[in-house]
């Protein structure tokens, strides 16, 4: 496992949206930007929550894909612990809008106010 120091952004996100925070993921690295990903990251045979909750109070900001499927379970866990971690650090939760989301997307209640990325955009 890497040096949780090191990572620039967290990217949490649905799994049915893998493929497109992939891509994302590896278009930060290529601009000097470390995302923090779960399929790059994560060792086999320890617990994948024990890496997540030690990762969160090291992690700088963090990117919260919201696709077709909307937002995941386990997604929606991961967004409250940012919250509440990031709100005492003053740390950016961004949500970020995939090309293929709906036209309005669900987000929680506390993401509502935040500035998005938004990829249906053109600029």
């Amino acid at each position: 496992m890497s040096n949780p120091q090191e990572f620039d952004v967290f990217l949490c996100h649905n799994s049915a949206d893998k493929l497109a925070v992939k891509e994302i993921g590896l278009r930060l690295k290529d601009c000097g930007i470390i995302p923090w990903l779960d399929e790059w990251e994560l060792r086999p045979g320890f617990s994948w929550q024990t890496l997540l909750e030690e990762q969160i109070p090291q992690i700088k900001s963090a990117a919260v894909f919201i696709g077709k499927e909307g937002i995941g379970p386990w997604q929606k866990e991961e967004i409250k612990a940012f919250l509440r971690e990031f709100v005492e650090r003053q740390c950016p939760v961004i949500p970020v809008i995939l090309l293929y989301a709906p036209k309005v997307p669900e987000l929680p209640l506390l993401l509502k106010d935040k500035v998005w990325v938004d990829f249906r955009e053109n600029d």
